[in-house]
């Protein structure tokens, strides 16, 4: 009888014992399941998100330096999409030396209807050396920020916010190119118009023929 015991209860642990191996296993692959689940809907949100990140128009406001010590200010849509319904907000306006006021100009003041791919639109601010004392006497070296509104195609929202800080670039030393800039672009247009020239003195003589 006691041995029939001892069999029962043996019989009984190693059920229980199999029962809770089983279940271990059970929420272990559970476990890894959930866990490459989560890590699977993690990467499609990246990827999703990096398409539409793509997809989305992006419109910038910013200095052009390019022609330093003169300077413009820039508008581009730098995405791949068209960006319409461009508006434009100045945290303070944006003056040239003559007290032009260049955030009144009408695309700033009124807006975009839209700016395809890689559009821009470019203005003359002025020259740095000029603009940074007037700059000062304002109060702005932490510069002039600019909150661009936009929509895509298909009429999303968008935000971004731009500093226009001249400031950076104070005390720089400028070589100013835009002598021999200009000298090489008359010496251009000098030459095309000696070609058209003979082009049309070679054409007369053609039309009318050697003499007599």
């Amino acid at each position: 009888m006691l041995d029939s015991v001892r069999l029962v209860d043996i019989a009984t642990i190693a059920q229980i014992v199999s029962a809770v191996t089983n279940l271990f296993f059970v929420v272990v692959l559970a476990g890894g399941y959930y866990f490459t689940w989560r890590v699977s809907q993690k990467t499609l949100a990246k990827m999703k998100s990096q398409r539409t990140a793509m997809g989305r128009p992006l419109v910038i406001v910013q200095e052009d330096y390019d022609g330093l010590p003169e300077i413009d200010i820039g508008i581009r849509n730098i995405s791949q999409t068209t960006a319409r319904d461009i508006t434009f907000e100045f945290s303070h306006k944006v003056e040239s030396a003559n007290e032009f006021v260049i955030s009144e100009l009408p695309y700033f003041k009124y807006g975009l209807d839209f700016l395809p791919p890689h559009g821009e639109i470019n203005c003359y601010w002025g020259e740095i050396n000029l603009l940074l004392p007037l700059l000062e006497k304002r109060g702005l070296e932490g510069g002039i920020f600019v909150t661009v509104r936009y929509k895509d195609l298909a009429g999303k929202s968008y935000e971004s916010q731009w500093k226009l800080n001249l400031f950076l670039y104070k005390d720089t030393r400028i070589v100013n190119r835009w002598g021999m800039r200009n000298l090489v672009a008359a010496v251009e247009r000098i030459a095309v118009s000696e070609e058209e020239r003979m082009r049309r003195e070679a054409e007369a003589q053609t039309d009318t023929g050697p003499a007599g």
